[in-house]
């Protein structure tokens, strides 16, 4: 019989819990990235006044949500299912999902990884935004059009170009950010208890995981332990200081255990 975490779940169950949390949470947030991912680009090309700033705001607000969203999913049902885990022994008390503890801990790293990711994704997006002018520009040289006709060419581009971009960078962003949040979240959260608990690494079972992840499943450590997953540490999976081939797309978790 399977190992049961102290979820009550064995470690499959848990991983595709997980997933389909994530994967609902991230569907709440995918369109809002794309619409204004596109509506960044369509800004910056433009040349709108202070066209940067703004996108890195509304990038911040809505990271800023989602990172809120996921700890109040993730982190407080794992707190919630260690005091349903026959811990009376434990002493565990009830209002441990709000201890302050990881209340500081959750606002901390939401402040942190929003500024990080807010300058990442902004960057990218003013990048690809001035590629597409550049390239209209070099095509209106050569094909000798008039200003009126550069400038129409660029907004078609803009339009075209962005609403594809969007799209992909959207559903990506979306994944990637309620993946590693939700991860974080429940690291912060077991810590919180300062109970022994260990995590491990749970590899999503199925064609798509990457080979580094599969040899990871299983991988039980001190939950102050990183993991060691292909040549990065990882903290959880989802972790942005590992390299960026660990971290996106991944579907990964992580059990805690006594």
């Amino acid at each position: 019989m399977a190992s049961r975490l102290i979820t009550g779940l064995t470690p499959a169950r848990e991983q595709a819990l997980q997933e389909r949390m994530f994967i609902q949470l991230s569907k709440r947030y995918e369109n809002l990235f794309r619409r204004e991912i596109a509506r960044g680009m369509r800004a910056i090309a433009r040349q709108d006044n202070d066209a940067l700033p703004i996108h890195e705001r509304r990038i911040s607000d809505l990271l800023t949500r989602l990172y809120k969203d996921s700890f109040k999913m993730f982190g407080r049902r794992l707190l919630n299912s260690i005091m349903k885990a026959e811990n009376n022994q434990l002493e565990i008390k009830k209002d441990i999902p709000e201890t302050p503890q990881f209340n500081i801990a959750r606002q901390i790293w939401i402040r942190t990884q929003a500024a990080l990711k807010v300058t990442q994704i902004a960057g990218t997006t003013e990048k690809q935004a001035l590629r597409i002018v550049r390239q209209a520009l070099d095509d209106s040289i050569e094909e000798g059009l008039s200003e009126i006709q550069t400038g129409q060419l660029i907004q078609a581009r803009i339009i075209e170009e962005s609403g594809q971009l969007s799209r992909l960078r959207g559903r990506m962003i979306a994944r990637t950010e309620s993946h590693g949040s939700s991860n974080a979240s429940t690291q912060m959260a077991a810590k919180s208890t300062r109970l022994p608990l260990k995590k491990e690494w749970i590899a999503a079972m199925s064609e798509r995981t990457r080979e580094s992840h599969m040899f990871a499943n299983a991988q039980k450590v001190e939950i102050d332990a990183p993991f060691s997953v292909g040549n990065s540490l990882l903290m959880q999976p989802g972790d942005s200081s590992g390299e960026a081939k660990e971290v996106i797309n991944c579907r990964c978790a992580a059990g805690y255990s006594l």
